[in-house]
């Protein structure tokens, strides 16, 4: 049934009078982040919403002190001996360094745009960061404070992780970089020189992988592991059991040859392990452990057990179980390694084998996690609980809970955001809204099969990033308001019918959105001034690309119709923040915006742009990229 248009009214003033108003969000507990001290005794915790680094007493579990922090902090390192947390501040564009035992900040160190995550060295007293702004890591000389080097990532470099020996660097970019309509689209991890700070290799995970977002290496050096989604975008949506539209991951690097060794899922049949964020291995090798944000519980995996059956040595038990009439996975990958590769769809080999086991996180949205230096606890941030689960790894449980502060009630927005990201609120938890709508609710850089317009005319996920402002939605415009596309959205998807109270609270956390000037704007500022010119002039885009929200919020046919469409005409989607929307047009064909107006719009129906000079065509780009 359609919210009544009063409804809708009165919830999007009611925003609006609070937002004008000077009102603010309550501030609430969002631990992220969490580094334990090398004698065990402290935990420092890094808040994302409070922008503070909270320390707790590891025997007594309560806080002790806490540090301010600014910038939306999101990650942290510690220095070897434990005298220095470093953490990343991404809207400063700064690294703090913490003085432990002075409880201050000492100084802030420019990196770069969007700090997002750290790596610390020891031997070369330096810091490695990755800066999702500009595509990078850079290497930070902590003598001097100053950047010593700075290298190019594929897309959105997300975590990372430095060897034992601190000679490599495992880098794990967050999206896939490539055009939607390309089967084997997905995200990349890299194999860096840590000395030189060179490129050693750049591995393709399997199609469909994105939101890779937890790096780790084996104490011995051999192996990186990354944790992520895997989409299987070439699929029309219509089931959802048994990994038919997503399933989660951990791949296996081999990091002196920079190749894949195996991808195996963390699903089991009946339901999904949504939205992997973090993952560690204990100091002896043996256990890995993975932080699941949507199903709220971690994954503890028997990694060297793993590490021996993806070498072919079963145990005899192991070796006799069939699978119906025929052998097993792990027989088969004994008797021919290329098997492996059979893993990315199998939903029982873990299980089977028995080197998986689950705990729950003792809260909502665990992200950020670390081990006990014995290897034998993990410690878990639970963001939307405002708390730390402490969970004992050798008897697979949660053993304690930890409140990081007092925890204020939830707003709707802070409901809908909780929501939003929860997986438990989906047919067997095999996905989110966050799955699709990474990054606070914008795109995972997919195309998908969508039942509400027919199959085989996949459509680019679509930013939620003012929304409320841009009606109708969805690039056929079936979807007339906000709690319309909420609503059928979590019915089409999820295939649950929602409540609505939580459809209003959907609602309210997507009015809630704020989109994020492009970091790298201000860098060219007189090629944006001529693009904005050439945009509104020579080029016409601003006829139907108009407004703050650069759309005229109607359907216009460009001449990338695909057959299964009943005709051409799209939704003129919002330029706001394209700069970090890519791939681009309704079925994502094109991997860039040079190839927008270069490769897919021969007849000038998408904005006059075939006269254009490539330098003014680098100007156009340019103001797209700012805004």
């Amino acid at each position: 049934m359609m919210k009544p248009l009063n409804t809708l009214v009165a919830i999007g003033l009611t925003l609006l009078a609070f937002q004008r108003a000077g009102g603010e969000e309550p501030r609430f507990r969002s631990p992220i982040a969490v580094r334990v001290s090398p004698d065990g005794s402290r935990l420092f915790v890094v808040d994302r919403t409070a922008e503070r680094l909270v320390v707790i007493d590891a025997a007594s579990q309560k806080p002790t002190a806490e540090i301010a922090l600014q910038g939306q902090p999101l990650a942290a390192a510690l220095a070897a001996d434990g005298s220095r947390l470093f953490v990343a501040e991404r809207t400063g564009h700064c690294v703090a360094e913490v003085d432990l035992s002075a409880g201050r900040v000492a100084r802030r160190m420019n990196v770069g745009p969007w700090p997002s995550a750290l790596a610390f060295s020891a031997k070369r007293q330096a810091l490695f960061v990755c800066c999702r702004g500009d595509h990078s890591v850079v290497k930070v000389d902590l003598a001097s404070g100053n950047v010593a080097g700075r290298i190019g990532v594929t897309r959105d470099p997300f975590a990372i992780a430095i060897s034992p020996d601190e000679s490599k660097l495992l880098v794990a970019n967050y999206m896939p970089s490539g055009a939607g309509t390309n089967p084997k689209l997905a995200a990349e991890v890299a194999v860096l020189d840590a000395e030189k700070l060179t490129l050693g290799g750049t591995i393709a995970l399997p199609p469909g992988s994105t939101a890779v977002s937890g790096a780790a290496i084996s104490p011995d050096g051999r192996w990186g592991y990354v944790v992520h989604a895997v989409g299987r975008f070439a699929l029309p949506i219509t089931q959802l059991d048994r990994g038919w539209v997503h399933t989660y991951a951990l791949t296996i690097i081999d990091l002196g040859a920079a190749a894949r060794l195996a991808t195996v899922l963390l699903d089991d049949v009946t339901g999904g392990a949504a939205d992997p964020w973090d993952v560690a291995v204990s100091p002896d090798g043996e256990t890995l452990v993975v932080s699941h944000a949507g199903i709220h519980a971690v994954s503890i995996v028997r990694l060297a057990q793993l590490h021996r059956l993806l070498a072919g040595d079963l145990p005899p038990a192991l070796a006799q179980l069939k699978d119906g009439t025929a052998d097993n996975i792990w027989v088969r990958i004994a008797r021919d390694p290329s098997k492996r590769e059979l893993l990315t769809n199998d939903l029982t080999a873990l299980h089977l084998a028995e080197v998986i086991h689950r705990a729950p996180s003792g809260g909502l949205g665990p992200r950020g996690l670390t081990l006990a230096g014995d290897g034998r606890q993990a410690y878990v941030c639970n963001y939307f609980s405002g708390s730390i689960g402490v969970i004992d790894l050798v008897e697979h449980r949660l053993k304690a809970t930890i409140a990081v502060g007092e925890q204020p009630a939830p707003s709707p927005a802070r409901r809908g955001e909780i929501y939003f990201h929860d997986a438990t609120r989906c047919f067997q938890h095999w996905h989110s809204c966050f799955s699709c709508h990474l990054d606070d609710g914008r795109i995972d850089g997919l195309t998908w099969d969508f039942m509400r317009d027919g199959i085989g005319n996949g459509k680019d996920v679509i930013s939620l990033i003012g929304m409320m402002e841009t009606p109708p939605h969805n690039r056929r415009a079936t979807r007339p308001n906000p709690y319309e596309c909420m609503r059928t959205g979590v019915l089409g998807s999820h295939f649950i019918v929602p409540q609505p109270g939580d459809v209003d609270d959907l609602v309210a956390y997507a009015a809630s959105l704020r989109p994020e000037k492009n970091p790298l704007a201000d860098r060219n500022a007189e090629a944006v001034g001529r693009g904005k010119q050439i945009f509104e002039g020579k080029a016409a885009c601003a006829v139907c690309h108009e407004g703050p929200w650069l759309t005229d919020c109607k359907q216009h046919d460009v001449g990338t119709r695909v057959p299964q469409d009943p005709d051409g005409r799209y939704d003129t989607p919002s330029l706001v923040e394209c700069y970090r929307t890519a791939p681009y047009l309704h079925d994502g064909r094109a991997a860039t915006l040079r190839e927008v107006f270069t490769k897919f719009n021969p007849d000038d129906r998408h904005g006059r742009t075939s006269q254009l000079t490539p330098a003014e065509l680098d100007d156009l780009i340019a103001y797209l990229n700012s805004l």
